[in-house]
This record gives C-alpha cells, sequence and structure tokens, in this order.
C-alpha cells in the first residue's frame, strides 16, 4: 500500500515539474509573445536579414505563406548573435528581404532560443 501511495506521489510530482517546465520553454501563459504580460521579461532588438526562402507562387487556402529566414540580431546587453527562424507572412505582404532591419524581442542570455518577431510597444486603445 505505501508503495502505491510512493508511485502516485511520485507521477504528480512528476508532472507538475513537466507542465513548469513547457510552461517556462514556452514563456508561460496568455499574454503577448505568449509571456506573462507584455514582454516579461523581453526586451526589443533588431534582426538584420542575411539569408531568406524564395517566396512561393501562391499561397495557402488563408492565403498565408512560409518564409524561413536567417540573419543577426543585434539589441541591449547582448553580442550579435547568428539566428535562424520561421514567420507566416500574407499573400499581400512584402516578403522579406536580405539586409532588411526586422523588429524582434528576445530575453537577454537566451537571444538565440526565445527570439521573436514583433515589437514590445503597446498599440495604442482604439
Amino acid at each position: 500500500m505505501v508503495s502505491v501511495v510512493l508511485f502516485v506521489m511520485f507521477a504528480v510530482l512528476l508532472t507538475f515539474m513537466v507542465l513548469q517546465w513547457r510552461r517556462g520553454r514556452a514563456g508561460g501563459t496568455g499574454g503577448l509573445f505568449g509571456g506573462g504580460g507584455v514582454g516579461a521579461g523581453f526586451v526589443q532588438g533588431t534582426l538584420t536579414v542575411t539569408g531568406v526562402s524564395d517566396r512561393p507562387d501562391e499561397g495557402d487556402r488563408n492565403d498565408q505563406m512560409y518564409c524561413t529566414v536567417s540573419g543577426t540580431i543585434i539589441g541591449p546587453d547582448t553580442a550579435p548573435t547568428n539566428v535562424y527562424g520561421h514567420m507566416v507572412v500574407t499573400g499581400k505582404t512584402p516578403w522579406p528581404q536580405i539586409g532588411a532591419d526586422m523588429p524582434v524581442v528576445y530575453k537577454p542570455g537566451k537571444t538565440d532560443t526565445s527570439w521573436r518577431f514583433g515589437s514590445l510597444e503597446v498599440p495604442p486603445a482604439a
């Protein structure tokens, strides 16, 4: 009986730890960028595009196309960091170009694994 109780306690503890680990990797729940609040722990930076995939002839049924981008992120409290990622572009949005500067956000010290396209600026309320 004791071994069953210990097994259940271990399973609950393991489940809790996995959920916390996944939550930390995703940046928390809710909010902008999947974080707990507007950019919690993120800083603003710039990605200079050094490589971009070819634009497909047409998008999917929602007029979305997937673009692979590589570049170098620069910003406060980080050395220039080479990154690689994907973004979704709609048919009316201009395709990224080599040499373009794009706004990104990232967690200091984890630039290469936490960066995302976007800005920390909150749009004004309508």
